[in-house]
């Protein structure tokens, strides 16, 4: 277990690095990084390793650590929530997508010292190919980034500090989530939503509109599915087309999908199981039919033939049949009796 003593780190003379809470006004702040939301304690590297608190912010060298207010359920049910909608557009898009919820990311300077923070969420569109987070850490220059990183601000607001790291060190695209439900202790002051934040060209991050890394998944959507805890028909559309496009950039669908192969194997195997039971059924009905009728085919023509009634090269034409397939065998055998010839027959057994 993580034991780490609650208490503000002391300013240390001639360590510039150390801001305390000065100018902020009660928010943490180190090199200028402000950590709302978080306390700032002190953390050696022994007791980050040991730690199993969420450390938003750790710097080995300063031996500070920023400890996020506890978070509670508007915080995890979003993340939760993320979880299942990401896998519904993994198995439309037919590849797995990976989910790192429990990482820890570094960053070592030129003299080996650390400086660490631990996101949400991270999501890596191709897993099977890249150099994943190893022993719970991602070495930022030696892993690969992640496609998106997920921040959950409920009590927290990472714009100040969290997302200037985050730019610095690379990473494509970020998400900042400000949850529906309000924290438990306290009325923030941002309205509810998402941002979407992606690396440009100089290294900088951009506000946008929609993902990059999911195309055409917009802030708005992306921050419904978040915070809805079922996943309505509407809803399910934009995940299947925010799969199918991911798909159609990889040449992939659902039939690559494992699961989704097995289950509709399955359902395919049972239906033709069904249809062959069906068409047994259809077939008997059928063929009592088809019997009865040429049976009292063979009855008239006998009958005529006895009576010498002249018939045609084409009799019983299709409207004969059609009337010996309605008609009861009383009339059918009275029509063959009366009849002057083939025609008459069809008007008498019609009646």
């Amino acid at each position: 277990m993580r034991q780490v003593r609650s208490r503000p780190v002391e300013n240390r003379p001639g360590n510039p690095r150390d801001e305390g809470r000065g100018d902020a006004g009660g928010v943490p702040v180190l090199d200028g990084l402000e950590f709302p939301g978080c306390e700032q304690v002190p953390m050696s590297s022994v007791q980050y390793e040991a730690s199993e608190q969420h450390v938003e912010f750790w710097d080995e060298a300063a031996g500070v650590a920023m400890i996020a207010d506890s978070p509670g359920l508007g915080h995890e049910e979003p993340r939760g929530l993320l979880a299942g909608v990401v896998e519904r557009i993994a198995q439309e898009r037919g590849a797995r997508i990976g989910r790192f919820c429990a990482v820890s990311l570094l960053r070592y300077d030129t003299r080996g010292l650390r400086r660490a923070m631990e996101p949400d969420e991270c999501l890596y569109l191709y897993p099977d190919r890249a150099n994943l987070p190893a022993g719970g850490s991602l070495i930022v220059g030696e892993s690969d980034p992640p496609d998106v990183v997920v921040e959950i601000d409920h009590t927290t607001d990472v714009r100040r500090g969290k997302l200037r790291v985050y730019q610095s060190w690379g990473f494509p695209e970020l998400w900042v989530e400000v949850p529906a439900a309000e924290p438990p202790t306290r009325r923030r002051r941002r309205l509810s939503g998402l941002a979407i934040y992606l690396l440009n060209a100089d290294g900088e991050y951009e506000p946008a509109l929609a993902s990059r890394a999911f195309p055409g998944w917009q802030a708005d959507e992306i921050h419904a599915a978040m915070n809805e805890l079922v996943i309505t028909e509407g809803a399910g559309a934009i995940l299947r087309r925010v799969g199918a496009a991911l798909g159609k950039r990889d040449g992939t669908g659902p039939e690559d999908d494992p699961l989704l192969r097995a289950h509709r194997q399955e359902c395919r195997a049972a239906g033709r199981a069904e249809g062959r039971v069906e068409g047994r059924t259809e077939g008997r009905t059928e063929g009592i039919g088809e019997g009865r009728l040429r049976e009292r085919v063979e009855m008239v023509l006998a009958t005529l033939r006895e009576r010498r009634v002249a018939m045609s090269p084409g009799f019983p034409c299709e409207s004969s049949l059609a009337a010996l397939a309605e008609a009861s065998t009383a009339d059918i055998v009275s029509a063959s009796m009366a009849c002057r010839d083939d025609a008459d027959f069809e008007d008498l057994v019609r009646g």
